[in-house]
């Protein structure tokens, strides 16, 4: 198999470019936007289940490290289930 240089590019539903201004208007003295910003209380004392920690790095097709990159996470609850 020939090997091409590059990696495969996973498949995408990105309709942005996005900024972080508008997940995180609050932080970005925004007001009127959003109640809190998303995701600024992902969990608390009260959260049930196990506690994971997930890390990693972002590249473009030529191997390069993204740096602006939004990653949309999704996570069902103790029980298995989503809001």
């Amino acid at each position: 198999m020939q090997q091409l240089g590059y990696l495969k590019e996973t498949p995408s539903q990105t309709a942005g470019p996005y900024v972080h201004i508008g997940l995180t208007p609050n932080f970005c003295d925004i007001s009127g936007v959003y109640d809190s910003d998303l995701g600024i209380a992902m969990v608390n004392d009260k959260t049930l289940g196990e506690r994971i920690t997930v890390t990693g790095r972002i590249f473009d097709g030529a191997g390069a490290l993204v740096r602006d990159a939004v990653i949309e996470i999704w996570q069902a609850d103790s029980a298995g289930l989503y809001n």
